[in-house]
């Protein structure tokens, strides 16, 4: 029997080989919250990321561990940061108390975590960014695996 993809310890990337970008923490990003395994969007000035908040519709990253921290460090404004940018399995944070079976649609929530997209309009529920590779369903954030593979919000109907 397969032994399947097992959760890394002070890693995000579990497998694949996704392109890689160095960038900056952002000056809007909120250093406490900026944190590996955490999804991330561009800030204002070119090459800068801060922290995903809900149901996102641009371009969204996954912020990579600092080689030389733990995977629990918290990056500081104004340092130099990996971020993964392709398809890969990544253990990302997801929000507290949502129940996620494996392969349930995964868009940003708050502070760089991941939720489950709601049953809603299209157009409003935010993009889809990962598919859960995971099954969780605790009342506290959960580390999780998940497919990450963010596609295109669809567009509200006109």
């Amino acid at each position: 029997m397969p032994q399947g993809i097992t959760k890394p310890s002070n890693q995000v990337l579990a497998a694949g080989s996704p392109l890689r970008v160095e960038m900056e923490i952002g000056a809007n990003a909120t250093a406490a919250k900026m944190l590996a395994g955490r999804a991330v969007v561009f800030d204002d000035a070119d090459q800068t990321v801060k922290e995903a908040s809900a149901e996102e519709t641009g371009d969204v990253f996954i912020l990579d561990v600092c080689p030389t921290e733990l995977e629990a460090t918290a990056y500081a404004v104004g340092d130099p940061a990996m971020v993964i940018v392709g398809d890969c399995i990544a253990k990302m944070t997801l929000l507290a108390s949502e129940s996620v079976s494996r392969g349930d649609p995964l868009v940003t929530a708050a502070d760089g975590k991941l939720a489950k997209q709601a049953v809603g309009a299209m157009g409003e529920q935010g993009k889809v960014v990962a598919y859960s590779w995971d099954a969780s369903n605790v009342t506290v954030d959960a580390e999780i695996l998940v497919h990450w593979c963010p596609a295109a919000e669809p567009a509200a109907a006109a």
